[in-house]
């Protein structure tokens, strides 16, 4: 039996907060950037346009880095890269915290780019130390770790905006997550890699994208979660530009607030058990189902007439994005190769940077002609998704599990 210098149990925790803690302060930053735009003198009719360049602009540093986070990873250390993307983190929210004017915001924006491919590494460690029966629970209780923090961060977070700024409640996001990165480097210790022979970064990179394109079941795959998750990231950005026009003055921050808790709730409390259900009932099936729920949770936001009932329909969309996000990865780690799987599963969240940032441009320009069309372009998107994944039930069917999964 392999030995491992991690508990795979303790390792499981310390991933879950660490998607706390980051979700809670990107939460923040998408629940009250109405708000901040605000207080950087930002017009109201410009807003719309610069909620989506400001949600889009970590993946312009972002996305062509994405790629050398799995190969840097097997080179000098899962848990360096993993400790970069907290300390990154920690920089871009203090700088956002300083923000006098919507280009330094921007300039903070660019920063985030240094924080993304730490998840990918996070679940190629996890899936290396954890029993094969228990690997689908493991990913979606990391998985349900951002979900918490969406649902105590706006509770929290709106009562801070109300009594202070935006600007206050993300300087304290930065100092939680600097706490993040010391605690992920006192208690997380580098697992011993396989032996490979040694190639240069980009022949590393290579391998990354050819493992891709050379599987038929990572391919689908990346293809069907982009398609679902352009959708939601169109939409996403102008709940609360939805909040905002029904709701005004002082209790605008606890509504977004109360409104993104009770979501972040149900994600929280549905993630795991739609992990349960996929080790039961087939990933695959399970999988297909979030898609469809999400589109049916978008849908109904674009015609909610309150907040509650803009809460319930974002409840349905978090739940099933969560549980889709879950399965996705088991469903990627059930089809990579063992000797690609650290690079596949960084590369994993491409469809899903791709769609960052492509969606909340492709909504800034769909909400010129009104702020519901990216929730109906939304859930479009994800109907389309779910007639997509249909072309993997084959696959499924024809490929056995990768060894060690």
């Amino acid at each position: 039996m392999t030995q491992h210098r991690n508990d795979w149990r303790q390792t499981m925790w310390l991933f879950a907060a660490t998607g706390f803690v980051e979700s809670l302060a990107f939460g923040h930053l998408g629940a009250f950037l109405p708000i901040l735009l605000d207080e950087l003198a930002v017009p109201r009719a410009a807003a719309p346009r610069w909620i989506g360049i400001l949600s889009a602009l970590a993946f312009v540093i972002g996305l062509p880095l994405l790629p050398f986070w799995g190969v840097w990873a097997d080179r000098y250390g899962r848990k360096l890269i993993i400790i970069r993307s907290s300390v990154a983190g920690a920089l871009m929210f203090a700088l956002a915290g300083l923000s006098h004017d919507v280009w330094m915001l921007a300039g903070a924006r660019l920063l985030g780019g240094f924080v993304l491919g730490n998840t990918g590494v996070m679940m190629a460690v996890q899936e290396a130390i954890t029993p094969p029966q228990r690997l689908g629970r493991a990913v979606s209780l990391i998985s349900a770790g951002s979900p918490v923090g969406m649902a105590i961060g706006p509770f929290l977070g709106g009562a801070i905006v109300a009594a202070y700024s935006v600007r206050a409640l993300l300087l304290i996001d930065a100092g939680l997550t600097a706490l993040m990165a010391l605690a992920l480097g006192v208690l997380l210790k580098e697992e011993v890699k396989p032996h490979h022979a040694s190639v240069s970064t980009w022949a590393g990179i290579a391998r990354s994208f050819r493992a891709i394109v050379h599987n038929r079941a990572v391919r689908t795959l990346y293809v069907v979660t982009f398609v679902g998750a352009l959708g939601v990231s169109a939409a996403q950005p102008y709940t609360p530009v939805l909040l905002q026009q029904m709701v005004s003055g002082p209790r605008l921050a606890h509504v977004i607030g109360f409104v993104f808790t009770v979501s972040g709730i149900a994600m929280a409390l549905l993630t795991p058990a739609v992990g349960w259900a996929g080790d039961r009932a087939g990933h695959l099936r399970v999988w297909r189902g979030c898609l469809l729920a999400a589109g049916i949770g978008l849908a109904g936001q674009a015609w909610a007439s309150s907040a509650p009932q803009l809460a319930v329909w974002r409840s349905l969309q978090a739940a099933a994005v969560g549980g889709a996000g879950a399965l996705g990865m088991v469903l990627l780690a059930r089809y990579a190769d063992p000797e690609t799987r650290t690079p596949v599963l960084t590369l994993s969240l491409l469809p899903n940077q791709l769609s960052w940032f492509l969606g909340p441009l492709t909504g800034a320009v769909i909400a010129t002609s009104g702020v519901t069309l990216p929730f109906a372009f939304g859930a479009t998107a994800c109907i389309m998704a779910v007639g997509a994944s249909y072309l993997l039930r084959d696959v499924e069917a024809a490929r056995p599990p990768a060894a060690g999964v």
